[in-house]
């Protein structure tokens, strides 16, 4: 019994060789290999020595594991500690690496290992030579410009970037432009908002357009790591722009005119207030003329049936003094420009008064790709005017007083960079708000 027990025990065993060869022959190559694997633990610098840690399991084994080092792309270099590239280790070790040249690609570089005979390494790390310094570069329309002068135009966009290897630890990175006043942003310029942009100098890119011309404007950068490092670079740009900008205005007389259909209207004579602009652009490029005009008060006084309504043109959204962008932006680009800020006079009220004053951007665009138009200055000037009904069948009016004009009609335009500012629309649709 005990005899054919054992037979039947050999037969079986026998019976699992045959039936699973390759399965045993597989786990017997998996066995004979060991098992390595890779960690960085400190960066690879160019001049200077990083480390990796290589661990060799089972430990008792004594097949050898060589490594080696290699770059895929780019300049990026790196030896062992004896300046091979190649390096044969029997168990777990610290290995140094060498930083020969800086990488200008990210992971470009391989520290591999390979058991003898592999056709594919048994560890793989990716790894990067840093510079031993930061060395940022200022990039300006795909040009390095890092240490340069710059020949420029006012409402240019001016768009600096710096690139950085992935690997560097940076805290924080700033941009010092100059004075405020001599750039922005940018410009909004909606139906119902316009005005300066705020210009975002932390990162390693920054977008601006100088508003006013002026030589040897230095462009800063500012780097700082996380370990203290800190590195400066800059680009000088000259800007050129309009000069000699001045607005012409001719006097205004207040009249009362007739209108369409029996009706009157209380206004300026003929076309209106004008205003004729003149300046000299930058060499080669060609004069244009954006006219902006900002409304900053219009009051309407209304005596009907013995009652007093105090009015302002509707505006969206609704401003208490009637004040905001004028009809639209721009105003006009057509020079010299108008405006006539005529009134309609119904034969229902027995008299009307108007005060008006306003403000008359001119600025100026240099028709660049992705530029803005740039203020060149400015001009104030007020309508007023007091009327009373005559006769009611024929809507005919007394003009009682009237002026229009300049504020400062000896020296009308203010030069400026300061851009309009408006947060509403009074688009003179001849719809008053009254109370």
């Amino acid at each position: 019994m005990p005899l054919v027990s054992m037979a039947r025990w050999r037969r079986f065993i026998f019976a699992l060789l045959l039936l699973h060869p390759v399965a045993w022959l597989c786990c017997a190559a998996q066995t004979s290999l060991p098992s390595v694997t890779i960690r960085q633990l400190l960066e690879v610098r160019q001049g200077q020595a990083g480390q990796f840690e290589v661990r060799i399991a089972p430990v008792h084994r004594l097949q050898p594991i060589i490594l080696r080092l290699a770059c895929d792309l780019g300049t990026g270099r790196a030896v062992f500690d004896d300046g091979s590239t190649e390096k044969t280790l029997t168990e777990s070790a610290m290995v140094s690496v060498l930083g020969v040249t800086s990488s200008d690609l990210p992971g470009a570089l391989t520290l591999t290992a390979w058991t003898e005979g592999a056709l594919r390494p048994a560890a793989t790390a990716f790894f990067d030579v840093l510079a031993a310094n930061p060395q940022p570069r200022i990039f300006f329309e795909g040009f390095d410009v890092t240490g340069t002068h710059q020949s420029v135009v006012v409402g240019q966009r001016i768009q600096l970037t710096v690139t950085l290897h992935p690997g560097f630890p940076v805290q924080s990175q700033q941009w010092s432009i100059g004075i405020p006043g001599d750039y922005t942003g940018g410009f909004l310029h909606t139906a119902f908002h316009g005005g300066p942009q705020p210009v975002v100098r932390g990162g390693s890119t920054t977008t601006f357009y100088w508003v006013t011309p002026g030589n040897d404007r230095r462009v800063i950068y500012r780097l700082q790591l996380t370990d203290g490092t800190t590195s400066t670079v800059s680009v000088t740009f000259d800007v050129d722009g309009p000069v000699a900008a001045h607005v012409q205005v001719d006097s205004a007389k207040v009249v009362i005119t007739p209108g369409a259909d029996n009706s009157s209207l209380l206004g300026i004579m003929g076309a209106g207030i004008s205003f004729h602009a003149g300046y000299s652009p930058p060499e080669g490029m060609l004069k244009n003329f954006v006219w902006v005009q900002l409304i900053r008060s219009d009051a309407i006084t209304v005596n009907q049936n013995g009652i007093r309504l105090h009015c302002v043109p509707k505006s969206q959204p609704v401003a208490g003094i009637g004040a905001g962008l004028d009809t639209d932006f721009p105003y006009d680009t057509h020079n010299p420009t108008f405006d006539n800020p005529r009134i309609a006079l119904s034969s229902d009220v027995q008299a009307y008064s108007r005060v008006f004053h306003a403000r008359m951007y001119l600025l100026w665009k240099p028709g660049l790709t992705n530029s803005i138009a740039v203020p060149l200055g400015f001009v104030d000037w007020s309508f007023s005017g007091e009327v009373g009904l005559q006769d009611a069948k024929t809507n005919t009016w007394i003009l009682k007083s009237g002026h229009g004009g300049a504020n400062n009609p000896a020296e009308p335009f203010v030069r400026s960079h300061s851009y309009p500012l408006w947060n509403s629309l009074v688009p003179y649709t001849e719809v008053l708000t009254c109370n």
